[in-house]
């Protein structure tokens, strides 16, 4: 396993452990992080009808956002929730939900048999202007950056 660059933000990890702490209307709950937008090449829309409401800043009441987006479409909950910001002095907010994975960029190291979602967070976490990616379980958290992984708690 890889150690994380020392470079992620301090505080978004924190609002992270806090948020896997909290109960969550879903897992995994799959998120990622960007300055600027994701290129189609990496992630592209699900259609949902409902769509819930975007613009919520990241921040420590997201398990309640979660919680009332799966009551409006419980079908919200597949695929990874997009949060972005326009530049690193400004704050993360959700931009996208329901949003599939299908970067084809190839780490240095992947871990064999640990699903789609780890491989396909570990892959985009490699684009342009994706800060993290973010797997959050009733376990613990897998945090992907630049194509390293950071674990913390069971798994």
């Amino acid at each position: 396993m890889n150690k994380m660059a020392p470079d992620v933000n301090a505080e978004l990890k924190l609002k992270l452990y806090n948020l896997q702490r909290q109960p969550l209307p879903f897992h995994p709950l799959i998120m990622v992080f960007s300055t600027g937008s994701i290129s189609a090449e990496d992630c592209v829309p699900m259609a949902r009808e409902p769509m819930p409401a975007v613009g919520t800043p990241f921040s420590n009441n997201l398990a309640s956002v979660f919680e009332e987006a799966v009551g409006l479409n419980p079908s919200i909950h597949d695929g990874a929730v997009i949060f972005s910001r326009e530049s690193k002095d400004d704050e993360y907010r959700l931009c996208a939900w329901s949003m599939r994975i299908v970067s084809d960029r190839v780490p240095d190291h992947a871990e064999p048999n640990v699903g789609s979602a780890h491989n396909s967070a570990l892959a985009l976490s490699l684009a342009p202007g994706v800060d993290l990616c973010v797997i959050l379980s009733k376990g613990g958290s897998v945090l992907f950056e630049k194509g390293s992984i950071s674990r913390s708690g069971r798994h």
